[in-house]
């Protein structure tokens, strides 16, 4: 059998996850990254939510993230699902003290 222009001989073997698990997270003091865990949180992958009380924005990504860097996330949105392998090593930030997320994620 011969394979197309571009496909790999190695088959891709997709594996589900086995638990989904969930936690929410307000920001204390706006303008400062806060953790979304303070523990590592081993995962496979997670979808962030702001949620729908919020006031203002949230703002997701790294030890940086602040109301110029990073994913905002309107009142009631949400990422997409996606790949990380520890829960701890997501930061958020929020425009007004109180605001926050809830997030689900998979091991």
């Amino acid at each position: 059998m011969t394979q197309g222009k571009g496909r790999s001989d190695y088959p891709v073997i997709i594996h589900p996850p086995d638990n989904i698990y969930d936690g929410s997270k307000d920001v204390t003091a706006a303008g400062t990254a806060e953790k979304l865990t303070a523990t590592a949180t081993p995962c496979k992958f997670i979808n962030i939510f702001a949620k729908a009380g919020n006031t203002g924005n949230i703002f997701i990504g790294g030890t940086t993230v602040s109301s110029s860097r990073g994913m905002v996330l309107e009142q009631a949105r949400s990422t997409d699902w996606f790949a990380i392998d520890d829960v701890s090593k997501i930061y958020i930030d929020a425009a007004n003290n109180g605001d926050g997320c809830q997030y689900a994620y998979t091991t």
